[in-house]
């Protein structure tokens, strides 16, 4: 148990509660090193977040002031948090987001697997939580004390003013010092006191105001766990393999680098002598290129043989390339997808659409499946966003309708696309407005618009042609 887990463990006793799962790490992980050199788990859980976001929009659609708040809100979400969001629940298995109002706009703050604990539960839906809001070492002497901001949030029963009974969020402000809970003051430290609260509520609510991506992954060993699965979970050993064999590579590198194997003769010595003229030290004087240099002894100088050769050998470099790719592909088959997202495709010949959906059969199952647990993130994230409005008189209430657009485009070529409206267009299924709209990305209106302008033009033009020929 690490030392965040064991400040959690202390917390929960405090408030009489119980940790509900820990988090489910793998024999050898590598999502640590980003940022050091390089991570495999990183480069996995972003490309498949990247490839399931793919010019998704989420419009939140209404004629209600509510309606327009909660649509910026959104543009600005899924542009500069969703993505990472998902990235962060596929990497540690699983993420929160904590959203609040900040007076202007909503934070939404991203609780990776590592950062929170689950106090309590309702299946798979949170009930109450603890996660760190923020963490800070101050010197003291010659030595620093670390503080940590954290919060707990839970859905207790409230009572309204009309009698009416309801739910509500708790949230509890706590700060640890060196791993344990004081009762220290939030007034000590005024940049958090700023934006932080030691306690309140907000009330009338079913659920806890946050958005969980829980990873759909499954642990054989726990089936049953709270906490989500990293999605690489069973990669260990080609992801050790990855790392083995990039530094084998980098070791022959430089055993390969070039080497100057020079005459004896060519070695000088320069004598160090006192006043009388006595030999009292002596240094090797080394030609230029020392530092990959070394001696020839057999003395050839006078035999007519060249006084300095070069030796330079080739490093073995596509046998580490080909071991390389077929450890990325385990990675892929571990992970639950077709080959491309680390490797080489298999075939990058593919001629139509139903050539590349039936080769990345799995990668598709495992977008449509995360796709699935990304809605009802999203449909908890929009109700909170909508809850915290109403709490804080941000906009009045107003009706409003959520749409979640995926985009295919992955499977789907530019071609096959253009050739299905094409298609539709022989059998009335499609017209002229589809076309621009795809082909031009116009908007339905801007369309519309655009082809009774050239069918009028084209009217003319024909009307005119007809009076020529009179």
């Amino acid at each position: 148990m690490g030392l965040f887990d064991a400040m959690l463990d202390r917390l929960a006793a405090v408030l009489g509660k119980r940790i509900q799962g820990y988090d489910q790490n793998a024999s050898y992980r590598d999502s640590g090193k980003k940022g050091k050199e390089y991570s495999v788990e990183s480069m996995v859980s972003e490309s498949l977040a990247n490839l399931m976001m793919l010019d998704f929009t989420m419009p939140i659609e209404g004629e209600s002031a509510r309606a327009r708040m909660l649509d910026g809100t959104s543009d600005s979400f899924v542009r500069d948090t969703l993505c990472n969001a998902v990235s962060m629940g596929f990497l540690t298995g699983d993420s929160v987001t904590v959203p609040s109002w900040n007076g202007r706009t909503m934070d939404n703050v991203l609780v990776d697997a590592g950062s929170f604990a689950i106090l309590g539960a309702n299946g798979h839906e949170i009930t109450s939580m603890i996660y760190v809001v923020d963490e800070k070492q101050v010197k003291n002497g010659s030595r620093y004390t670390r503080y940590t901001l954290l919060r707990l949030i839970e859905l207790v029963a409230y009572t309204a003013q009309d009698g009416t009974q309801t739910f509500a969020n708790r949230y509890k402000t706590f700060i640890a010092k060196d791993g344990k809970i004081t009762d220290i003051q939030l007034s000590e430290f005024p940049d958090w006191a700023e934006t932080n609260e030691d306690e309140w509520v907000i009330p009338n609510v079913d659920r806890l105001l946050i958005g969980r991506y829980r990873s759909f992954t499954l642990n054989p060993l726990n089936p049953n766990a709270q906490k989500g699965t990293p999605i690489c979970f069973g990669a260990s050993a080609p992801i050790r393999e990855i790392h083995y064999l990039t530094e084998q590579m980098h070791e022959e590198f430089g055993l390969s680098e070039k080497a100057i194997i020079a005459d004896k003769t060519l070695f000088k010595k320069e004598l160090l002598r006192d006043g009388d003229g006595n030999v009292v030290s002596q240094k090797l004087v080394l030609p230029k290129g020392r530092e990959r240099l070394f001696m020839n002894v057999g003395n050839r100088g006078t035999s007519g043989a060249p006084l300095i050769q070069e030796w330079a050998p080739t490093i073995q470099l596509q046998p580490y390339v080909d071991a390389l790719e077929k450890q990325y592909q385990e990675v892929e088959k571990c992970v639950g997808v077709s080959s491309g997202i680390l490797s080489n495709l298999n075939d990058q010949s593919y001629q139509n659409v139903d050539n590349v959906r039936k080769s990345t059969i799995k990668t598709q199952s495992f977008v449509n499946t995360a796709r699935k647990v990304c809605e009802s993130y999203l449909d908890d994230m929009v109700y909170a966003w909508n809850a915290i409005a109403n709490f804080y008189g941000v906009t009045p209430v107003g009706d409003f309708h959520v749409e979640y657009k995926w985009s295919d485009d992955y499977i789907n070529t530019f071609s096959d696309q253009q050739n299905a409206i094409l298609a539709g267009e022989a059998i009335g299924a499609t017209d002229a407005v589809d076309y621009r709209m795809f082909v031009m990305g116009e908007s339905p209106e801007v369309a519309r618009e655009r082809v009774a302008q050239i069918k009028a033009e084209k009217g003319d033009e024909l009307a005119a042609f007809e009076e020529i020929r009179v």
